[in-house]
């Protein structure tokens, strides 16, 4: 009887500690050598206009670390792969800043030096494949 009432409150446990929406985490706790320190969703009114506009299914923003490194990555879930694409086109270089779509997934990633931006934004891509 013991045993069985450790296996509920497991179950009851992991039940609680799972994604309440039950969708699949865009911005995992380690991606490789980064490790998130910290995950938010974007409300809508904090979102630039432009990805308002071209209609968007949510928004997650996560920090990471690796070594030295703290990056700042922002994951778009946009309604049809061909607006994140348009996204991408659209992009203006920002200092600091690096963005690119997977999917139906628009990223921007900011901080760091280029090198790590590349590395995180391989784990990401990566992630968002499947």
């Amino acid at each position: 009887m013991q045993s069985r009432r450790c296996w509920l409150f497991a179950a009851a446990l992991g039940a609680a500690c799972g994604n309440p929406n039950g969708r699949r985490e865009l911005l995992p706790m380690e991606l490789g050598e980064w490790r998130r320190k910290a995950v938010e969703n974007i409300p809508g009114e904090q979102m630039p206009e432009d990805i308002r506009s071209q209609g968007y299914k949510r928004a997650r923003r996560a920090f990471y670390e690796s070594g030295a490194n703290r990056l700042q990555a922002i994951v778009y879930e946009m309604n049809h792969q061909t607006v994140a694409f348009e996204m991408t086109q659209k992009w203006r270089p920002q200092e600091g800043k690096m963005a690119f779509h997977e999917g139906a997934y628009f990223v921007v990633l900011d901080g760091g030096d280029a090198a790590a931006k590349r590395s995180l934004a391989g784990q990401i891509g990566k992630v968002l494949q499947h």
